[in-house]
């Protein structure tokens, strides 16, 4: 979930602060952050997560492991695709939805960081996860 809200928030933050979108007014930096990522459509967040889902399932499925690089690589290739494929209509706020232009070069670029740090992040959230389980896991090795 905190991946997810990085790629949401995170690209949102950027585009605030270069004034991307009619929705950053310059008033309070949080509120018009928070305004643009909820003016991005559902469609948008969702393909993004269901993406972002489906890639990291398939690849531990695959054996890929749990790198960072992996991770970092499904989080760019995962909003790349939703810039890519998104239809117009349901990308209010984001890609082509936001500037009318789908591959405009500068929230492209925004965007793809914002997969970058998903990625991130979902690797130190799992790493966090799974040191805790070898953690709490039951030592059977001295039941020898």
């Amino acid at each position: 979930m905190l991946a997810w809200a990085t790629a949401v928030y995170l690209p949102s933050l950027a585009i605030t602060l270069l004034s991307l979108s009619p929705l950053a007014s310059g008033g309070n930096l949080l509120l018009d952050t928070f305004r643009v990522a909820d003016e991005v459509s559902p469609a948008a967040k969702l393909s993004y997560a269901f993406l972002f889902g489906a890639f990291i399932i398939s690849a531990r499925m695959v054996g890929a492991g749990h790198g960072v690089a992996t991770n970092v690589v499904i989080g760019v290739i995962s909003i790349a695709l939703v810039v890519a494929l998104l239809p117009q209509y349901w990308s209010r706020g984001f890609g082509i939805g936001l500037q009318g232009v789908r591959f405009d070069p500068l929230p492209t670029a925004i965007y793809l960081i914002g997969g970058f740090a998903s990625g991130v992040v979902f690797s130190l959230l799992e790493a966090k996860c799974l040191s805790r389980g070898q953690l709490h896991a039951p030592d059977h090795s001295s039941e020898d």
